[in-house]
């Protein structure tokens, strides 16, 4: 037997001298990609870091493993791609030149967001942050791992909705923490089915805080709104766009919403041309009449007439002027939890104040037995949109003209056969039928790609222009397939999108295939100064140029000297160039850059580890804990869980990718990064 060893995905032990885990399938020497961490990169001298688990324009998230604690953890770092980049072969982050501030201002606001929720890490409704650090020019966040299933499927694992009974006893918890939040300051932004999850305890757990850029449409980075349950204020970044807590009660609503009909809610940019949002009543007799009213209201476009505080959504949820029939015993459960309202400070900015319940909790019923799948990391794959089950609104509509084309079918065949004319009839009129069944029965699910031409459109084609394609390729496969072409592009980096052949907002049918061009770079560039550059400084500058690596050489010099590893001369088919000079990627040719060798070293250390290609074995460095070294013991004073368990090192200077060489580049302070718990 071997020295054992951890799987990149799941996280679990098994015998080095296999190359398969024999709990989840995954192949250690198994490709990733560049943009992200390498799988078995150690972080901060404890952290093991495994497979990219999900990642949006703020950053990306990894499965991980505590070596003091021996625990599963999920790592969260700092990466918005549309500023920066990854050095090859590094865990290093590039800062683009000109987006340094924004880099910098975004890093603090993520730092800030983090901090704020590790005070909050006693509240067992929200995943609680166990470490902060800064590394590699950025910052990570080191949460607890979830231990559950996202709500989404919990749904699908018991028949698609809850009753009211169910939801009344599930969701209070989760409003106390919603409340709490608000009173930070802390605006979610992005309450779905796809960041609440839902433990083995029945309890809900929200996930998913991102600076608020990435929950706004244009306001800097990479947005991902969740369709359904995004705010109409978040589609736009204008001032007069306002959020605040009513864009968080908006998102509760939409989620209630789905868990009560089993449909999702129409997108609210879709609302805003034609509103005919169904009531929840409407689509699902037994949710209480007052309820569905109270969350047409949270779901109301305005959000000026919209209900503004979770204590006003509570209050009215649970506040029942009429006795009902129902012998839940809900009302006198949840008279604990009537909130006490406030006023705001002011009209914008600040939360309303928000006032703990009680002494007792909020609710102490048991929630009723369901089914609890077990999760994979497969879970943590990009948000995938929830299509509108249009059969379920109007299933009572469909029945209806249904009875009425068999009735008058069945008319149409007695009166043919009186006439005599029934022979060959029989058959048109049976396809009729079949057909009509066919299309009926068109559900959520898997769709034959074969029979695309005959489902309806009813697919949005999002605008993919200007978006890396190795990014988005696999986050609407269930929707439509991109169809890549290659071409140089001088507008675009390499991998952007930079054309489509269906225009955004276009309603296409489900498997439609979009055609889109893919930049392979600028088809020509500019060559850089490479006066008093180093060796890797070069690098960084041709990168920044648009020139590809893969057109580029760097040889020791034979015969000059002067400072070791500094650029000397440029070339291109044995021609000497200068910077300045035009360069093309598009004809194959070599740019062959010239340095002094540091005869000291290996004269070939630096020109391999810019051409040779890594291999997989070196990509994935196999961890395995140390045989002497007993794992830390943690403990904590319950009394001081609120504390940051980590101190946050000084946030390291960024480095920056194609700087003028006459101007200096200002060290970022500590203010503008992160700062020391």
């Amino acid at each position: 037997m071997g020295d054992s060893k951890f799987c990149y995905k799941c996280m679990e032990k098994y015998d080095s001298d296999h190359n398969i885990c024999p709990h989840c399938g995954y192949d250690n020497s198994r490709s990733h990609n560049p943009m992200y961490i390498t799988p078995g990169t150690i972080l901060h001298d404890r952290y093991l870091v495994g497979v990219l688990l999900e990642y949006n324009g703020e950053g990306a998230t990894y499965i991980g493993h505590d070596i003091s604690t021996g625990c599963k953890v999920m790592l969260r770092e700092y990466m918005p791609i549309n500023l920066c980049t990854r050095v090859r072969n590094k865990a290093t982050i590039s800062v683009n030149y000109n987006d340094l501030a924004k880099y910098k201002a975004f890093m603090a606001e993520y730092t800030e967001l983090n901090k704020s929720l590790a005070r909050m890490r006693n509240d067992s409704n929200i995943n609680p942050v166990l470490d902060m650090f800064a590394e590699n020019n950025t910052t990570y966040t080191v949460f607890e791992y979830i231990e559950g299933v996202k709500l989404l499927d919990f749904l699908k694992e018991n028949a698609g909705e809850l009753n009211w009974e169910q939801v009344a006893k599930l969701f209070p918890p989760l409003f106390t923490t919603i409340g709490r939040l608000h009173n930070a300051g802390i605006i979610h932004r992005a309450i779905s089915p796809d960041t609440v999850y839902i433990t083995a305890k029945g309890e809900l757990r929200l996930s998913g805080f991102c600076v608020s850029a990435v929950r706004t449409a244009n306001a800097g980075l990479e947005y991902e709104l969740f369709k359904g349950y995004a705010a109409p204020e978040q589609y736009s970044a204008n001032s007069s766009s306002r959020q605040g807590s009513w864009t968080d009660v908006y998102g509760i609503c939409a989620l209630i919403y789905r868990a009560l009909t089993g449909c999702m809610p129409d997108d609210s940019t879709d609302r805003l041309k034609h509103d005919d949002l169904h009531e929840p009543a409407m689509l699902n007799q037994h949710i209480p009449a007052h309820v569905s009213r109270v969350l047409m209201d949270g779901m109301n476009l305005n959000g000026r007439d919209r209900i503004q505080t979770i204590t006003e959504l509570v209050t009215r949820l649970f506040e029942q002027p009429t006795p009902i029939k129902s012998a839940t015993g809900i009302t006198a459960a949840v008279k604990n939890y009537q909130e006490q309202p406030t006023k705001r400070a002011d009209g914008f900015s600040e939360p309303p104040a928000y006032q703990q319940p009680p002494q007792q909790p909020m609710y102490t019923p048991q929630p009723p037995p369901m089914n609890y799948p077990q999760r994979s990391n497969d879970d943590y794959d990009d948000y995938q949109y929830e299509r509108v089950n249009n059969v379920d609104r109007i299933k009572v509509p469909i029945i209806i003209a249904i009875l009425l084309l068999a009735i008058l079918m069945i008319i149409a065949v007695v009166f043919i056969n009186i006439l005599g004319l029934s022979g060959g009839s029989d058959e048109s009129t049976g396809k009729k039928a079949k057909n009509s069944s066919a299309t009926d029965n068109v559900i959520s699910g898997t769709v034959d790609p074969s029979a695309a031409t005959t489902l309806p459109e009813d697919t949005k084609v999002p605008d993919l222009k200007g978006k890396f394609y190795e990014n988005i390729k696999d986050k609407w496969v269930d929707y439509f397939v991109l169809d890549p072409t290659y071409e140089y592009n001088d507008d675009y980096d390499s991998d952007m999108i930079f054309e489509q052949d269906i225009e955004p907002n276009k309603m296409v049918a489900v498997g439609t295939v979009i055609k889109v061009k893919v930049s392979k770079g600028k088809e020509s560039a500019t060559i850089p100064d490479f006066s008093g550059c180093s060796v890797s400084q070069y690098k960084n500058r041709l990168e920044g140029a648009g020139i590809s690596d893969f057109n580029c050489q760097f040889l020791p010099s034979k015969w000059a000297y002067g400072t070791p590893n500094t650029v000397i001369e440029l070339q291109v088919d044995g021609k000497k160039v200068s910077p300045g000079d035009s360069f093309s990627n598009k004809e194959g040719k070599k740019l062959t850059i010239y340095y002094i060798p540091d005869f000291s070293e290996s004269e070939q250390t630096t020109q391999s580890q810019w051409t040779e290609t890594t291999t997989a074995a070196q990509a994935t460095t196999q961890y395995q804990e140390p045989a002497t070294q007993a794992p830390q013991q943690v403990t904590e004073d319950p009394q001081q869980v609120t504390e940051a368990p980590q101190q946050v090192t000084e946030a390291p200077q960024p480095i920056v990718t194609d700087a003028p060489v006459d101007t200096p580049v200002e060290t970022p302070t500590n203010d503008a990064g992160v700062e020391t718990w």
